[in-house]
């Protein structure tokens, strides 16, 4: 028998309208491998050679370079350039992938183009009084979306608006990137003013979650379509958690819905690449956006009561938030930036917002410009303090045109929106009391406005003032650089390190033929490198690993296991530890160490085998006692020598399709070691 969630579930999917041919054919196409390899080699085309000068700069540099050359290593607007970038320039025919050893030949050579209409002279630099007259432009087209009425602009904003226009246009629609100067009138934030904030169908803490819920992959369609009816269940706020969990009610519904409608899983504003987790690539999608929102679910759950809390200072509030989000799973500045402002939106009366505010990486640029370098603020947020000061006390001809403009713009749009208190109060800025936030947010636009003017005004590829501050980590992940070398039938990989690279391999034989196991190793290798360690004493590392490996029964490589399953801590205590649900919805957790399986591997095949019987079903007692006869069997082999081990395996190597399908399920293998937790 069904649950109500079940049934609401299946009655939802049964309405959902069916996917047309057009989206079909996209869906057969996602359903192909990426076909490609750190090796292969990249090819410009055509295509690249007459777009804009920033996309061409980017391609020609990836020109006749492999995968693993451009992944991690070139800068990209003063960001490393990732797998994010080289998926979306390859989607969008900007380059060609070749055959490992190919000849990408000569760089295209684009349609001439009209020369800019400042060519060859200097982009006048970013100043306070530009960045007035930008927010003035930012108002009429604000104002011109959401009413259609004209806003008439003052003093230098009039000759600058035909450049901000151009900036905005291609921004609006299903991109979904322009954010307006009242951030609450974005895309995004007016659907959770509408749709959730003024959800009568839900009390105050539910939506809230709910807002977390929608940030999780900001797509509105999938929202309405298929969470919030299931959301409106009495049996999905008993466990929100257990709705989104693997195989629960909500991931199956959303798994469904991508397969019925091809409909994208998460905003285009998001470039995210899901770890492989999950053969299927749609339900691999979907278990991204799931394991995200039982991230931010947990998050949501801790922050609500601390926005009740009446003896905390707003400040106080913000700071263990912000501390929240960046602290759960895949989140950082960006992520803790964009949360704060909805709950700050949602929460107009604490003013969380109205002082100071994380500055995310597009503001950081702009931000440096426009404060002046005496002051030399190293701190984000105060020097956005500092900022903050300089734009409410400025006195010039421009600040007083924005002032007069904001007024009588916040006037039409609180009529256009008197239905909508939250959106009202946010329309009622006080002269000269720009917020925190507000001025975080518009720093974003207007450094892409400035890239804008460069590009189409003065031939630039972008404003190089306005340039992104080079990571501080080098975000270099291992799924990215290793493959497998069916020559060499060798796990390897080139790490980048300054202008070199240091070759790596690891050879299946030494793993018992098991090439998932030499990717573990490749992988955990990798990271040694990542952390500084020698060539010299990473191969050290890798011969105690796979010294230690006593091989046998595995999981099979399709088994979710393999991500689940592995070690972390100091290579002789390492521990391999995971949490389980019970059948009563319980979660526990579980172990095994490296100590009493004889190696990092061993602990790590064991917890494997563990993990699948648990998942089974079998109760944690009989699999404990499982886990000890491991150990013990584990104990008793340590006289057999990785010589004799390595001869054994070799007798039966396994088929090459068979090698195929595991490098295929060994790419899944990502991320850093997991965090410690409290087991068994």
């Amino acid at each position: 028998r069904q649950s109500p969630l079940d049934r609401a579930a299946s009655e939802i999917v049964a309405a959902m309208p069916a996917a047309t041919p057009k989206v079909l054919r996209a869906m057969t196409r996602r359903a192909t491998k990426d076909g490609f390899e750190p090796s292969s080699v990249l090819k410009c085309t055509d295509k690249s050679a007459n777009l804009a000068l920033l996309i061409q700069d980017r391609c020609n540099a990836c020109h006749g370079k492999t995968v693993s050359d451009v992944l991690g290593s070139m800068v990209n607007n003063g960001g490393r350039y990732n797998m994010a970038d080289l998926k979306y320039d390859i989607k969008h025919g900007r380059l060609e992938v070749l055959e490992k050893g190919a000849d990408a030949g000569a760089i295209p050579t684009g349609k001439p183009r009209k020369d800019a209409p400042c060519a060859g002279q200097p982009l006048p630099p970013a100043s306070v009084d530009e960045f007035f007259n930008f927010c003035q432009c930012q108002l009429k087209m604000e104002l011109k979306q959401h009413t259609g009425g004209e806003l008439a602009l003052a003093g230098e904003a009039q000759k600058m608006w035909p450049s901000v226009e151009t900036f905005i246009t291609p921004n609006l629609g299903l991109t979904e990137r322009w954010v307006p100067y009242h951030t609450v009138l974005g895309v995004h934030e007016l659907f959770l003013v509408q749709s959730v904030h003024y959800n009568k169908a839900w009390d105050e803490k539910q939506r809230f979650i709910a807002m977390f819920i929608f940030r999780a992959h900001c797509k509105r369609d999938l929202f309405d379509t298929v969470q919030a009816p299931l959301m409106k269940t009495k049996q999905f706020w008993q466990d929100p958690s257990k709705a989104f969990a693997p195989g629960g009610t909500m991931e199956k519904a959303i798994v469904a819905y991508r397969k019925k409608t091809g409909n994208p899983l998460i905003t285009s504003c998001f470039r995210i690449i899901p770890p492989r987790v999950l053969n299927d690539d749609d339900e691999n999608l979907v278990r991204s956006v799931t394991h995200r929102t039982l991230g931010l679910i947990e998050v949501a759950e801790k922050a609500y009561p601390m926005m009740k809390d009446k003896s905390k200072t707003a400040d106080e509030k913000l700071a263990c938030i912000s501390t929240m989000v960046q602290e759960a799973e895949g989140c950082g500045e960006t992520w803790a930036k964009m949360l704060t402002v909805c709950i700050d939106l949602a929460y107009p009366k604490e003013m969380l917002l109205e002082t100071q505010c994380d500055v995310g990486t597009g503001a950081s640029p702009a931000l440096r410009c426009l404060l002046p370098a005496k002051l030399n603020v190293p701190d984000k947020k105060q020097a956005l303090k500092e900022l903050l000061k300089i734009v409410n006390s400025a006195k010039s001809p421009h600040s007083k045109s924005f002032w007069a403009t904001l007024k009588v713009e916040e006037a039409l749009i609180s009529k256009h929106f008197k239905a909508f208190p939250l959106i009202v109060s946010q329309a009622n800025t006080k002269e000269r009391g720009m917020s925190a936030v507000t001025l975080q947010v518009q720093l974003c636009e207007y450094r892409q406005f400035r890239h804008s003017i460069a590009r189409h005004k003065y031939g630039l590829p972008e404003d190089p003032n306005m340039r992104g501050e080079a990571e501080k980590s080098t975000r270099l992940t291992p799924d990215n650089f290793v493959e497998y070398d069916e020559k060499r039938k060798s796990v390897v990989f080139q790490f980048p390190k300054e202008d070199t690279k240091i070759d790596f391999e690891v050879p299946i034989k030494s793993t018992g033929n098991k090439i998932v196991v030499a990717f573990s190793v490749a992988h955990k290798c990798f990271y040694r490198l990542l952390q500084g360690e020698s060539k010299q004493e990473v191969l050290k590392y890798r011969d105690e690993l796979v010294g230690s490996y006593r091989g046998g029964v595995e999981s099979p490589d399709e088994s979710e296991a393999w991500e689940v399953c592995r070690a972390h801590g100091m290579h002789g205590t390492s521990v391999c530890s995971f949490s389980m649900e019970a059948k009563d919805g319980k979660k526990f957790p579980f172990q095994t160490t490296a100590l009493a399986a004889g190696g990092v591997l061993e602990a790590e095949r064991i917890a494997r085998l563990c993990w699948d019987k648990l998942k089974a079903g079998v109760k944690k007692e009989a699999v404990i006692e499982f886990r000890n006869k491991l150990y013990k069997e584990s104990a008793a082999s340590t006289s057999a020598t990785p010589q004799k081990r390595k001869a054994a395996a070799s007798e039966s190597p396994a088929s090459k399709d068979k090698v195929k399908n595991a490098a295929a399920t060994a790419k899944g293998i990502s991320g850093p070691p997991a965090k410690k937790s409290k087991s068994l």
